[in-house]
């Protein structure tokens, strides 16, 4: 009776144990949240950093600014009177000035790195190294814009700017987000349908307010974690695993410890794989329609268009590219080129100047100074500086200097 006593004595303290240390974990974790949503709130701007717009569903506000934090940075986000990152800018080109507007999504517009940092930024010094004449470069990209709104931006806005030389950032879910009328947070969003004879309708178009807010960028792409049952700590180990570990988290999940996920790829990841040719096709021939129609409005300004391929991490990465697969158990029906091949032939047919950094940003990220983040899917600053230099190369083609 007193051995049994002592090991029921022993298993009560270790549960015991057990329970204060779950406990301490679980409140550590919720302190942490709750830390990031109040210096969130505390941080919020006066003016709000995004808002509806009827025509390219939303935009960045003219003078707001936040600081904008993550794990891996903390960075201060300015717009300027017109709504752009960057410096102020007349609408009229200086005399002797040449410019280059940039479209794109959150990888132009560069929330991720300071300002002197972006793209536009370092491309606007390599630009002015050399004689020629004055460099200037706008900075027309904001988050989560797809093709459809950039040309949007570019017809009523954009070309305000006389640019001679436009270059256009395509990131890989912009062919998803071509053909969907939300955005990636859930946002209306305009969207264009391609009719008989080959014309762009465009649809949803006033878009709609929204009905549950803009995105949030206090922190752009980061809502606030919800508990996996009931325990903000299990989400976060859940969120932790879940790409950078998938065999981990497949265990964990077994054992109820993080949330199970769906080994079904996400739609944006479709043009990548053969299982949805249907709607891939009709994701290809939106976006290949929109290009076209970009290119004739850009030269009907007198300027020239450039596509630039932006990489997801897994295409410029080995390992990445091998958890991806095993996070979603792609067989060989998946191709990793498949997406930037895709969009080469596109630009080859419709005669638009290509660029395809994978090399140099493969290189660069095998380095001390990767130019990806590891849990952000952004470019870091080195990330930034190989795309600048392999679209100075570009914008130089286009805009060479002459006597």
């Amino acid at each position: 009776m007193s051995r049994a006593r002592s090991v029921l004595a022993n298993a009560g303290l270790a549960a015991a144990s057990l329970l204060v240390g779950a406990l301490v974990i679980e409140g550590a974790a919720r302190a942490v949240v709750q830390a990031g949503l109040a210096r969130a709130r505390r941080d919020a701007p006066a003016l709000s950093l995004s808002r509806y717009h009827d025509v390219l569903g939303w935009d960045k506000t003219p003078g707001a600014a936040q600081s904008v934090g993550r794990p891996e940075f903390q960075i201060s986000l300015q717009f300027n009177s017109k709504g752009l990152r960057g410096p102020e800018r007349d609408y009229p080109k200086p005399p002797g000035t040449r410019r280059v507007l940039i479209l794109g999504d959150s990888f132009a517009e560069g929330y991720y790195v300071e300002e002197a940092e972006t793209v536009r930024a370092v491309l606007e010094e390599r630009l002015n190294r050399q004689g020629c004449g004055r460099w200037e470069v706008i900075n027309g990209g904001t988050i989560a814009y797809s093709t459809d709104q950039e040309y949007l931006f570019y017809k009523t806005e954009g070309y305000r700017y006389g640019a001679d030389v436009v270059l256009l950032l395509f990131y890989y879910n912009d062919l998803y987000y071509n053909a969907s009328g939300v955005g990636p947070g859930g946002e209306p969003k305009p969207y264009f349908e391609v009719v008989d004879g080959g014309a762009l309708q465009l649809r949803n178009s006033p878009v709609p307010a929204p009905t549950r807010g803009l995105l949030n960028r206090q922190q752009p792409g980061i809502p606030p974690p919800k508990p996996w049952r009931g325990s903000i700590a299990l989400r976060l180990l859940s969120n932790r695993t879940v790409d950078s570990s998938p065999g981990l988290h497949h265990l964990l999940a077994r054992v109820g410890l993080v949330e199970p996920v769906s080994n079904e790829p996400p739609k944006e990841y479709w043009p990548f794989g053969r299982d949805h040719p249907r709607e891939v096709k009709d994701m290809w021939e939106r976006t290949r329609h929109l290009l076209a129609a970009l290119k004739e409005e850009v030269a009907a300004h007198g300027a020239r268009l450039a596509v630039f391929y932006v990489p997801v991490r897994f295409e410029v990465n080995d390992g990445v590219w091998q958890l991806s697969r095993q996070r979603y158990r792609m067989g060989r029906r998946w191709d990793r080129d498949a997406v930037v091949e895709g969009l080469r032939s596109t630009c080859e047919d419709l005669g638009i100047p290509f660029v395809d950094p994978r090399d140099e940003l493969r290189k660069q990220d095998a380095t001390a100074a990767p130019a990806y983040y590891t849990r952000d899917v952004h470019w870091t600053p080195a990330g930034n500086a190989v795309a600048a230099h392999a679209l100075e190369a570009v914008a130089r083609s286009l805009l060479p200097c002459r006597g």
